[in-house]
């Protein structure tokens, strides 16, 4: 039996409830214990010593009749009891603490005990670093503290929300206030929600590590195009691509009126497939220009055959197993160094590409993770989030489900095996009632979108799991564990059901038709939320052949509209709803040069224009003099012949209807334009 003994007259002190706040005890009178002798013994004349008089650390003197001694142990216990150091109240603060659990022990409670998790206080590492958590001498290996010290944050938040309950005197006024409620979550699945803490009240937040090592940052860089970081950005991998894929996906996007950044991972320039360079070139924006804005990155990747040593080419639809070469180099100068991570899926690969891509946006700018091969765009999504506050130090997180109705984890012999082979059963078999959470679909603030990567990036160095689709194993088990509960820069995950949020997950719904869902427009063809909204973005959508078989006809019509050189027809009846299309500047990053030969442009005044090259003067005449008798006074542009080669007169009569800024009557204003 611990002995919770205290001094018979305390002083008020105050004890550190480890959350930062300061709590003053008072005695309340109960609970004292006799006094115990240096042997064990209880005191008999601790009456004697009551009016002991504490004049140094060294000695005590006691008033009994004329004779003095030296100080007892118990006397000595009693003045280092009294004494007002951080080293004593945190002991007091610890018995009051052991006193609380040692009387719900007594009272019978039933309920699940706060778990204690050790800390080794006061020993410091090789580094002169504090030594925090112990771990039995079993499991010393990096990955093993790693995710010990996750789960170890995951139960301290659990302890909590029990301790306010069982231990309200450590939490003031938090039971109450609502400080430490749960994570806003899906309202008709309370039971889905993780704990989530006020900042101001919680412990040390989870942090995941940057997916970069010591000393090491990402140092890949686009291929062409530039990150504009006070904008809004998709990110996708789309690597292996015919041109059509691409087409459907960013002609989607870009008639919604979406004018922020589109950035994706796509084949080394020369494997490109024909007409996709030029196509992505032909959407990339300066840092200073308008419009959406396509900024590539080709990776290079080293992939292995089954057996992990011969080299193969290619990741084989991301069933191969690859390493990223030159993703990360030295802080100093840049040096190219290994792939710190064993070889994996590409899927699983590309969280780390994400990650390095947040980097380059402000905190509170939304990101969009999308599949690009299966998604198309119906009106502009980032019109339907809600935006934060600027200087926010976290942000929110969306989630997207797949349809619980019809599928659950138990029910997908995929998503079962991802979490099985990642986790355990053991960890994992709680989860297999709830919905299926699409790793392909997610959207957040900046800063919240950065730490859910590392998060994402942590489960593989966790779990090493390389089964392609082991990234959507990830994907749940962080929501439904509590992973991305009380983690720095996320506020908070919204989660969406499916045919109820900005994207639409349509892949669990392939047992029937999704006209007989009552989820495709029979008139427009456009994908449609339950309660019959069109869809902003609808993602699976291969996997319904009525969908598919429109959008192909589609997709080839964009392609063959490419190679004719008109692909700027509007295709919005097909596509989009809502927002004008705005064309993209001809310019493409350039600024047109070319000034008139003769003349001046009038701002304020209407205007003609006409290509007029090679022609005989008489056709100048009837043209111009028929313009003039209507009265038009503004300026009349045309293209002619170089004035070497203008027949006679022209240039004579041409001239003689110029006009200064200021003054009346019609101007003409003539380009002589060089043609190869």
């Amino acid at each position: 039996r611990v002995s919770l003994g205290k001094p018979a007259k305390p002083e008020p002190m105050t004890a550190d409830t480890g959350d930062g706040n300061a709590v003053e005890e008072e005695d309340s009178g109960e609970g004292e214990e006799e006094n115990i002798t240096d042997d064990g013994k209880i005191d008999s004349n601790a009456d004697v010593r009551d009016n002991a008089k504490v004049n140094s650390p060294n000695d005590v003197q006691v008033s009994q009749g004329a004779s003095k001694r030296t100080r007892t142990t118990a006397e000595a216990n009693a003045y280092m009891s009294s004494q007002q150091s951080r080293s004593i109240d945190g002991e007091i603060a610890l018995k009051k603490n052991l006193n609380q659990v040692y009387n719900l022990q007594k009272k019978g409670s039933k309920e699940d005990l706060s778990p204690i998790a050790t800390r080794w206080l006061g020993e410091q590492d090789e580094n002169g670093n504090e030594i925090k958590y112990w771990l039995p001498k079993s499991s010393t290996s990096d990955e093993a503290i790693k995710r010990w010290k996750i789960e170890i944050n995951i139960l301290k938040e659990k302890a909590i929300m029990r301790d306010i309950k069982d231990f309200p005197i450590l939490h003031p006024g938090a039971a109450n206030s609502g400080a430490y409620s749960n994570l806003a979550i899906s309202k008709a699945k309370p039971q889905d929600k993780p704990s989530k803490y006020d900042n101001a009240n919680q412990q040390e937040q989870i942090e995941y590590p940057s997916p970069a090592k010591t000393s090491t940052r990402p140092i890949i860089k686009p291929t062409f195009g530039s990150h504009r970081e006070n904008v809004d950005a998709v990110f996708a991998l789309a690597e292996g691509y015919d041109l059509k894929i691409y087409l459907l996906f960013i002609e989607s996007l870009l008639q919604t009126g979406f004018d922020g950044d589109l950035v994706v991972s796509v084949s080394s320039l020369s494997e490109l497939k024909p007409g996709v360079e030029e196509y992505l070139k032909s959407h990339s924006k300066t840092e200073d220009e308008k419009g959406l804005n396509v900024v590539a990155y080709t990776v290079t990747w080293t992939c292995y055959e089954s057996d992990g040593v011969t080299v193969a080419k290619g990741a084989s639809e991301g069933v191969r197993k690859c390493e990223m070469v030159g993703m990360y180099g030295t802080e100093t100068d840049e040096t190219v160094v290994k792939d710190p991570r064993e070889a994996r899926p590409v899927a699983t690969a590309r969280f780390e590409l994400y990650w390095a891509w947040s980097l380059h946006y402000d905190p509170q700018r939304w990101i969009m993770l999308i599949d690009s091969r299966d998604t198309y765009f119906q009106s502009n999504p980032f019109t339907m989030i809600t935006r934060g506050e600027t200087k926010s130090s976290d942000g929110l997180l969306y989630f997207f489900e797949e349809n619980s109705e019809v599928a659950k984890i138990k029910d997908s012999k995929f998503n079962s095996r991802w979490l099985n082979e990642a986790y355990g059963n053991e960890a994992v078999q709680p989860f297999f009632d709830k919905p299926i959470i699409c790793s392909g679909s997610t959207m957040g603030e900046q800063v919240a979108i950065e730490s859910y990567l590392r998060g994402m990036v942590a489960q593989f160095d966790n779990t090493k799991c390389k089964l392609k689709g082991c990234d959507q194993g990830f994907h749940n088990y962080l929501y439904y564990s509590g992973g991305l509960s009380n983690v720095k820069g996320i506020r908070e995950v919204v989660m969406s059901e499916q045919g109820k949020g900005i994207i639409n997950n349509l892949g669990v719904l392939r047992s029937k038709p999704l006209s007989e869902w009552g989820l495709l427009d029979e008139n427009t063809t456009k994908v449609l939320n339950w309660d019959k909204s069109v869809s902003a973005v609808a993602h699976q959508f291969d996997r319904d052949d009525e969908l598919n078989k429109h959008l192909k006809k589609i997709r080839q019509k964009m392609e063959d509209d490419f190679h004719a050189g008109s692909l700027a027809t509007p295709k919005r009846s097909l596509l989009v709803a809502g927002d004008e299309t705005e064309y993209p500047s001809p310019a493409k990053g350039y600024k047109p040069v070319i000034e008139p030969t003769f003349g001046m442009h009038r701002s304020h005044v209407d205007a003609i224009f006409a290509l007029a090259e090679g022609y005989d003067l008489k056709i100048y005449l009837l043209f111009i003099e028929s313009l003039k008798a209507t009265g038009f006074t503004g300026d009349l542009v045309l293209s002619v012949s170089a004035i070497g080669d203008l027949s006679r007169g022209v240039e004579e009569y041409l001239r003689s209807h110029h006009k200064e800024e200021g003054e009346d009557g019609i101007n003409i204003v003539a380009y002589t334009v060089t043609w190869t």
